[in-house]
């Protein structure tokens, strides 16, 4: 009985840890990254790879929540399904990466290079995406809310199914290369 108690016990314990939040990167998660450009499911929450050559890095399910991704080169990579929450993606180069159900919400993407980015169902909410470029990103049912789009180049984008009622325009190109000043 003592025995089945002790493992009823172990098992609880373990099935508690499964669910708790990571709260830092794993150093050999950032190594294998950086070493092999391969880290699918990894926990790289606040790890600082600013300015890092992850050009067509694998990071399908990685867990980059409060990462400094700040100049990275991610051309091509795969980050679909990552979680980015409040990642610092300023002046990142994504050209080209997939990020289809990426979540993103209060991410800085200001200045970031997303042209030709696959996005269908990420999750931008209250990003900002200032003087971001979009051009040609395929952005299918993707959540905004309140994300700032203030300077960005949307020319080209598919933004079929998007709700804009709240998003932040000023000296916007919007997808027909028209300018948008609604919010200036």
């Amino acid at each position: 009985m003592k025995r089945l108690m002790a493992m009823l016990a172990l098992t609880l314990m373990l099935w508690g840890l499964s669910f708790a939040p990571a709260s830092a990167a794993i150093p050999d998660d950032v190594q294998k990254l950086l070493d092999t450009k391969k880290c699918q499911v990894c926990i790289l929450n606040d790890a600082d790879l600013s300015n890092a050559d992850l050009k067509g890095a694998n990071l399908k399910i990685a867990v980059l929540s409060g990462a400094n991704l700040a100049g990275a080169d991610l051309s091509g990579a795969n980050l679909m399904l990552s979680e980015l929450e409040g990642a610092n993606l300023k002046g990142a180069s994504l050209v080209g990466a997939q990020m289809n159900g990426a979540n993103l919400p209060n991410a800085n993407l200001s200045g970031a290079d997303l042209s030709n980015t696959e996005m269908t169902q990420a999750n931008l909410t209250d990003a900002d995406l200032t003087d971001a470029n979009l051009s040609g990103a395929v952005m299918l049912s993707v959540t905004l809310g309140t994300a700032n789009l203030k300077g960005a180049n949307l020319k080209g984008a598919n933004l079929r199914g998007v709700n804009r009622s709240m998003v932040l325009f000023c000296n916007t190109t919007m997808p027909d290369g028209a300018i948008e000043n609604r919010d200036c």
